[in-house]
């Protein structure tokens, strides 16, 4: 069975989740408390050297350590309700909305950087505040562009069946909303995001059902 190291906060994590429950996938979770420094022990460093989540243990022999590439590897190996759509240009449309999430808005808005800010920059609460709105309405300013502007989108980032796009929109979203975010500017994002919390998958991978974070707030 696939093991995934991974903690409810974690914004990369939860796209994994999404996509092993859409897929059905069974797998076993295994928590890594970054509040308590878990990510930094020795034991966890010896898997991922980044010393980030998630990581996916295939076997003893083979872990991959970044979300873009296990979602690669998972649609690669298990085909079966794909999260990529049948066509090249599709494909590509997809997998470029997807990189928007992971590749340019996600990491100017990660823990590490605010800690960084704030313990080696000295810079306080309210500018802190600011990078982050910043960065993240400019990450969503064009994702809202790209949907909104484009007969390709339907109830979900394309088409009528969640997809990678997706999978990596709604953790962004729901970290926004967190983090009280004003989204309002943002109708298109919106409603994609309410499509998919009715369904399943992506409920079951939503921080608030980790037993993790149930266990710590119990």
């Amino acid at each position: 069975m696939l093991q995934l190291y991974t903690y409810y906060r974690s914004v990369a994590a939860h796209r994994v989740r999404i996509a092993l429950n859409h897929k059905g996938i069974p797998y076993k979770s295994l928590f890594v408390d970054q509040d308590s420094g878990d990510h930094r022990s020795d034991e966890y460093l010896r898997l991922n050297p980044q010393g980030l989540v998630p990581a996916l243990v295939v076997n003893e022999n083979f872990i991959i350590t970044q979300s873009a590439a296990i979602l690669e590897y998972l649609e690669e190996r298990y085909p079966e309700r794909p999260l990529l759509p049948a066509d090249i240009d599709g494909r590509a449309r997809v997998r470029s909305f997807a990189q928007v999430c992971i590749a340019d808005t996600q990491p100017m808005n990660i823990l590490r950087v605010y800690q960084y800010m704030r313990d080696a920059m000295s810079l306080d609460h309210a500018t802190r505040r600011r990078w982050y709105e910043y960065w993240a309405h400019k990450g969503f300013r064009a994702m809202e562009s790209l949907l909104a502007n484009d007969p390709l989108t339907g109830d979900y980032c394309h088409g009528d069946k969640p997809t990678l796009a997706d999978v990596c929109l709604v953790p962004q979203v729901y970290n926004a909303e967190k983090n009280k975010l004003d989204l309002s500017r943002y109708p298109t994002l919106r409603r994609i995001y309410r499509s998919c919390q009715v369904l399943p998958a992506f409920q079951a991978g939503a921080p608030e059902t980790q037993p993790d974070l149930i266990t710590k707030s119990g």
